[in-house]
């Protein structure tokens, strides 16, 4: 096992279709769609969005499609909602979700850092946690306001691993942990910089929300966030100690017995409108 690192969720992600694991990304998605905690996360984005019938709406980096398919019952027949992913797994479960339903929603493979979709298409874009998986940023966001028809409106959520917490248990250990968790993703902070993105592509009225995940439930939270993977990759590279490890998770499990543990881990969802006058950036 020398030299041999841990994947971990975030590594999967990012070659869905490569890893041998795909079934189990998939069931990860599920597990956090199913959860009442991260599902409010998704609707109070969708009101973010201020969505109505008609609407022709992006949902980029769909996975296996749930958020579009609320879209679409949002924006009703009048409407479209297109959802677009690099996984073609991911996009052959969306599209099996619509068997038998007369939702106005389609699911194709597609980048969207290059989207083959012309300027000016779509009133509403959304984007979940595809921006800490991937490289550049910035080309993603530039491609979705390219896409979106002046005066339409962008959504986007992502996490903040550096302002995740857990209570009790060492602090350094915690923030040992959760920087390490950060550091996995090619941005693991992009979270608190979605303000500054939206404004330096001229974006209006951006406005932050937070919304904290916050759940009193351990194995639940460990299950969310993925611990053991990163914990054993923590250990592998040597960042976190054996007995640095096992001490902590005991905090953390005679607490839940107890009924005193909490885990925050702080998500931004972040809303701009283009301009009228934004019909192409440079």
């Amino acid at each position: 096992m020398t030299g041999m690192v841990k994947q971990t969720i975030s590594s999967e992600f990012r070659n869905v279709d490569s890893t041998q694991s795909s079934d189990h990304l998939v069931q990860y998605l599920e597990y956090a769609d199913s959860l009442p905690e991260t599902r409010q996360i998704k609707v109070n984005s969708y009101g973010y969005l201020g969505l109505k019938k008609g609407d022709v709406v992006l949902d980029a980096g769909c996975g296996p499609g749930y958020d579009a398919l609320r879209m679409a019952a949002i924006v009703g027949r009048s409407g479209k909602v297109t959802g677009i992913d690099l996984s073609e797994r991911m996009i052959a479960i969306a599209q099996e979700k619509t068997n038998g339903s007369d939702l106005p929603v389609s699911f194709r493979k597609g980048d969207i850092r290059k989207l083959d979709v012309v300027d000016a298409t779509f009133d509403a874009v959304r984007v979940e946690r595809m921006l800490q998986i991937l490289d550049h940023p910035g080309q993603i966001l530039d491609e979705l306001v390219r896409v979106l028809r002046p005066g339409g409106k962008l959504v986007a959520i992502e996490p903040d691993w550096e302002m995740f917490v857990v209570d009790p248990g060492s602090r350094d250990t915690a923030r040992k942990f959760f920087r390490f968790c950060a550091n996995q993703f090619p941005d693991g902070s992009t979270g608190r910089k979605l303000y500054r993105y939206l404004k330096e592509r001229t974006m209006q009225n951006v406005t932050v929300h937070p919304e904290p995940l916050i759940l009193h439930d351990f194995a639940l939270a460990s299950k969310l966030m993925n611990m053991e993977p990163f914990l054993a990759a923590a250990e592998e590279q040597g960042v976190l100690a054996r007995d640095e490890i096992v001490a902590w998770q005991r905090e953390l499990k005679e607490a839940d017995t107890e009924g005193r543990f909490t885990f925050v881990g702080m998500m931004f969802a972040v809303e701009g409108r283009k301009g009228e006058s934004d019909l192409n950036l440079p």
